[in-house]
């Protein structure tokens, strides 16, 4: 099996169901260790620049953020492509993919992974699996992922609860949606700002404090959390705790399972400085 992935989430995927091995090309934005592994993605977006600059840039570009190497992908014979159709933002657009994956000789299959809630992070897991020959370990995992969160229930009253503001962008401000919400609340706490089957949206430092959050929390989309801490300085607010949105929250895979004890132990944290 020949497997390329083209974003970080479908790499955690792949690598989880056992087949990192296999392998054979990655995006320019997944994880250092995958890097010796040809690149097929590039972006016009300079990630060097600061938030606000990062966001300019999006919302004027005149062309598609993200590139895919179409001759290497011709030249890497994939048997699997996975790649995304939530974000064209976050990586190459589907469109793009499937025209790519309709001309190249190996006629590869394409699993689209589009996970904007909890619940379709498994379905994808699963797509994965079946394309890969790997359905027992995306079953197991599946599993595991129910377990962490579909089996969550806070016992604390609702009115009890820490209200949780989580940004996952910081100049502008941007509400964490899609699955953010859902983790908030299966950690025991309540999203002040975007709920439960909302996307991630703009929104002002002035709706933050209305929303009279208990604690903000920043994991920024693609950001490690030291790049994140940088722009600490340039919002109103420096109370802030700042996550690691690179490697865990923005990445709808099982990096999630890993990070959500991190979240609960926050959240539990605020709730016993509540109860004092």
């Amino acid at each position: 099996m020949r497997i390329v992935t083209l974003l970080p989430s479908a790499t955690d995927i792949v690598v989880s169901l056992g087949a990192g091995d296999e392998l054979v090309g990655v995006s320019h934005s997944c994880d250092p260790e995958w890097r010796h592994l040809p690149i097929l993605t590039s972006t016009i977006v300079d990630t060097s620049a600061s938030s606000a600059e990062i966001d300019a840039q999006v919302k004027s570009a005149a062309s598609p953020l993200y590139h895919l190497d179409v001759d290497l992908l011709e030249e890497l014979k994939p048997d699997v492509v996975v790649s995304q159709s939530l974000c064209d933002v976050c990586a190459v657009s589907s469109g793009d993919v499937e025209v790519a994956v309709r001309t190249i000789s190996s006629q590869p299959q394409l699993v689209n992974l589009e996970p904007f809630c909890l619940a379709d992070i498994p379905q994808g897991i699963k797509d994965v699996g079946a394309a890969i020959g790997r359905q027992d370990a995306a079953e197991d995992l599946c599993a595991t992922f129910a377990r962490m969160f579909g089996d969550a229930k806070p016992t604390a009253p609702l009115e009890g609860r820490p209200r949780v503001a989580f940004l996952d962008w910081l100049d502008p401000p941007f509400a964490a949606g899609h699955w953010i919400p859902e983790m908030i609340e299966a950690a025991g706490g309540i999203s002040a700002l975007a709920q439960v089957g909302q996307p991630s949206h703009e929104i002002t430092w002035a709706q933050v404090r209305d929303a009279k959050p208990d604690i903000v929390l920043a994991a920024i989309c693609g950001f490690p959390q030291e790049r994140a801490a940088q722009d600490l300085a340039l919002v109103p607010d420096d109370q802030i705790k700042v996550l690691d949105g690179y490697k865990y929250f923005s990445r709808p895979s099982p990096k999630l399972i890993e990070c959500f004890g991190e979240l609960k132990e926050l959240i539990n944290k605020i709730s016993r400085s509540l109860a004092v």
